[in-house]
Protein backbone atom coordinates (compact mmCIF):
# COMPACT_ATOMS: atom_id res chain seq x y z
CA UNK A 1 0.00 0.00 0.00
CA UNK A 2 1.75 3.31 -0.91
CA UNK A 3 1.95 5.70 1.56
CA UNK A 4 0.90 9.44 1.14
CA UNK A 5 -0.04 12.19 2.89
CA UNK A 6 -3.47 10.93 3.39
CA UNK A 7 -1.71 7.49 4.71
CA UNK A 8 0.55 10.08 7.50
CA UNK A 9 -3.16 11.46 8.50
CA UNK A 10 -4.50 8.01 9.87
CA UNK A 11 -1.44 6.98 10.96
CA UNK A 12 -0.98 10.07 13.25
CA UNK A 13 -5.01 9.71 14.61
CA UNK A 14 -3.83 6.02 15.14
CA UNK A 15 -0.85 7.06 17.54
CA UNK A 16 -3.58 9.72 19.04
CA UNK A 17 -5.09 6.61 19.95
CA UNK A 18 -2.47 4.94 21.14
CA UNK A 19 -1.28 7.82 22.90
CA UNK A 20 -5.00 8.28 24.47
CA UNK A 21 -4.88 4.32 25.82
CA UNK A 22 -1.89 4.87 27.80
CA UNK A 23 -3.28 8.00 29.19
CA UNK A 24 -6.44 6.42 30.17
CA UNK A 25 -4.48 3.62 32.04
CA UNK A 26 -2.93 5.70 33.55
CA UNK A 27 -6.08 7.64 34.70
CA UNK A 28 -7.84 4.53 35.87
CA UNK A 29 -5.01 3.53 37.74
CA UNK A 30 -4.38 6.81 39.68
CA UNK A 31 -8.69 5.78 39.88
CA UNK A 32 -7.63 2.79 41.80
CA UNK A 33 -5.07 3.94 43.58
CA UNK A 34 -7.08 7.02 45.18
CA UNK A 35 -10.01 4.72 45.61
CA UNK A 36 -7.80 1.51 47.86
CA UNK A 37 -5.63 3.48 49.35
CA UNK A 38 -6.62 7.12 49.77
CA UNK A 39 -10.33 6.89 50.28
CA UNK A 40 -10.73 9.33 47.60
CA UNK A 41 -11.51 8.10 43.68
CA UNK A 42 -11.28 10.59 40.95
CA UNK A 43 -14.27 12.03 39.93
CA UNK A 44 -15.82 11.41 36.51
CA UNK A 45 -13.34 8.49 35.86
CA UNK A 46 -16.57 5.94 34.37
CA UNK A 47 -17.86 8.97 32.22
CA UNK A 48 -13.74 9.88 30.81
CA UNK A 49 -13.57 5.65 30.02
CA UNK A 50 -16.83 5.51 27.95
CA UNK A 51 -15.97 8.78 26.34
CA UNK A 52 -12.34 7.50 25.66
CA UNK A 53 -13.53 4.33 24.17
CA UNK A 54 -15.90 5.57 21.47
CA UNK A 55 -12.94 8.33 20.37
CA UNK A 56 -10.32 5.71 20.62
CA UNK A 57 -11.96 3.45 18.28
CA UNK A 58 -13.25 5.53 15.76
CA UNK A 59 -9.58 7.40 15.76
CA UNK A 60 -7.91 4.15 15.07
CA UNK A 61 -10.56 2.94 12.18
CA UNK A 62 -9.04 3.91 9.12
CA UNK A 63 -5.47 2.82 10.06
CA UNK A 64 -7.13 -0.26 11.20
CA UNK A 65 -8.72 -0.94 7.57
CA UNK A 66 -5.36 0.45 6.24
CA UNK A 67 -3.38 -2.38 7.75
CA UNK A 68 -5.80 -5.29 6.71
CA UNK A 69 -6.43 -6.25 10.33
CA UNK A 70 -10.46 -5.44 9.89
CA UNK A 71 -12.20 -8.33 10.75
CA UNK A 72 -13.84 -10.63 7.73
CA UNK A 73 -13.90 -14.13 6.00
CA UNK A 74 -11.08 -14.63 3.37
CA UNK A 75 -12.21 -18.20 2.42
CA UNK A 76 -13.77 -16.77 -0.62
CA UNK A 77 -11.14 -14.10 -1.42
CA UNK A 78 -8.91 -17.14 -0.64
CA UNK A 79 -10.09 -19.61 -3.21
CA UNK A 80 -10.45 -16.77 -5.83
CA UNK A 81 -6.80 -15.74 -5.14
CA UNK A 82 -5.48 -18.64 -6.81
CA UNK A 83 -7.99 -19.18 -9.38
CA UNK A 84 -9.38 -16.04 -10.81
CA UNK A 85 -7.06 -13.22 -9.51
CA UNK A 86 -9.29 -10.71 -11.29
CA UNK A 87 -12.10 -11.53 -10.01
CA UNK A 88 -10.75 -11.69 -6.44
CA UNK A 89 -9.63 -7.62 -7.05
CA UNK A 90 -12.88 -7.07 -8.60
CA UNK A 91 -14.99 -8.27 -5.89
CA UNK A 92 -12.29 -6.64 -3.41
CA UNK A 93 -13.47 -3.19 -5.27
CA UNK A 94 -17.10 -3.37 -4.87
CA UNK A 95 -16.69 -4.02 -1.49
CA UNK A 96 -14.58 -1.50 -0.24
CA UNK A 97 -16.68 0.80 -2.92
CA UNK A 98 -19.62 -0.67 -0.70
CA UNK A 99 -18.33 0.59 2.31
CA UNK A 100 -17.05 3.54 1.58
CA UNK A 101 -20.72 4.77 0.53
CA UNK A 102 -22.22 3.17 3.67
CA UNK A 103 -20.16 5.35 5.79
CA UNK A 104 -20.40 8.57 3.91
CA UNK A 105 -24.04 7.91 4.20
CA UNK A 106 -23.41 7.42 8.16
CA UNK A 107 -21.56 10.49 8.08
CA UNK A 108 -24.36 12.24 6.46
CA UNK A 109 -26.54 11.15 8.84
CA UNK A 110 -24.53 11.48 11.67
CA UNK A 111 -23.30 15.75 10.71
CA UNK A 112 -26.23 16.84 12.39
CA UNK A 113 -25.91 15.68 15.82
CA UNK A 114 -22.25 16.96 15.16
CA UNK A 115 -23.61 20.05 14.60
CA UNK A 116 -26.67 20.22 17.40
CA UNK A 117 -23.52 19.35 20.04
CA UNK A 118 -21.51 22.13 18.88
CA UNK A 119 -24.39 24.57 19.14
CA UNK A 120 -25.90 23.55 22.07
CA UNK A 121 -23.28 22.40 24.21
CA UNK A 122 -25.18 22.83 27.40
CA UNK A 123 -28.00 19.66 26.30
CA UNK A 124 -25.46 17.29 24.98
CA UNK A 125 -23.00 16.37 27.34
CA UNK A 126 -22.52 13.30 29.58
CA UNK A 127 -21.73 12.63 33.04
CA UNK A 128 -23.55 13.89 36.38
CA UNK A 129 -24.78 17.63 36.86
CA UNK A 130 -23.35 18.56 39.64
CA UNK A 131 -20.92 16.18 39.91
CA UNK A 132 -18.54 15.46 37.00
CA UNK A 133 -19.75 16.56 32.93
CA UNK A 134 -18.06 16.85 30.16
CA UNK A 135 -19.43 18.46 27.08
CA UNK A 136 -20.07 15.66 24.28
CA UNK A 137 -19.11 17.63 20.56
CA UNK A 138 -15.31 16.68 20.90
CA UNK A 139 -16.40 13.09 21.17
CA UNK A 140 -18.99 13.59 18.11
CA UNK A 141 -16.30 15.47 16.05
CA UNK A 142 -13.77 12.81 16.25
CA UNK A 143 -16.28 10.05 15.68
CA UNK A 144 -17.65 12.21 12.31
CA UNK A 145 -13.65 12.31 11.69
CA UNK A 146 -13.19 8.64 12.01
CA UNK A 147 -15.90 8.12 10.21
CA UNK A 148 -15.13 10.40 7.40
CA UNK A 149 -11.35 8.71 7.42
CA UNK A 150 -12.37 5.10 6.96
CA UNK A 151 -15.09 6.31 4.11
CA UNK A 152 -11.44 8.22 2.31
CA UNK A 153 -9.47 4.87 2.69
CA UNK A 154 -12.25 2.68 1.69
CA UNK A 155 -12.55 4.41 -1.57
CA UNK A 156 -8.78 4.38 -1.64
CA UNK A 157 -8.77 0.38 -1.40
CA UNK A 158 -11.25 0.53 -3.37
CA UNK A 159 -9.07 2.25 -6.64
CA UNK A 160 -6.51 0.27 -5.73
CA UNK A 161 -8.25 -2.96 -6.55
CA UNK A 162 -9.94 -1.69 -9.71
CA UNK A 163 -5.98 -0.62 -10.68
CA UNK A 164 -4.77 -4.50 -9.34
CA UNK A 165 -7.76 -5.73 -11.62
CA UNK A 166 -6.41 -3.85 -14.88
CA UNK A 167 -3.23 -4.75 -14.34
CA UNK A 168 -3.96 -8.17 -14.14
CA UNK A 169 -6.10 -8.15 -17.25
CA UNK A 170 -3.05 -6.82 -19.47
Amino acid sequence: MPSGPFARVIGAMNAVGTLWIIGLMVLINADIFGRSFLHRPIAGVPELVAFSIVGIVFLQLAHTLRSGSMTRSDVLLNVLERRAPRARFILLAVFHAVGGMLLLLVAWKYAPSVAAAWQHPERNFMGNPGFFTIVQWPLFALVFLGIAATAIQFFLLAWGDVRSARRIAR
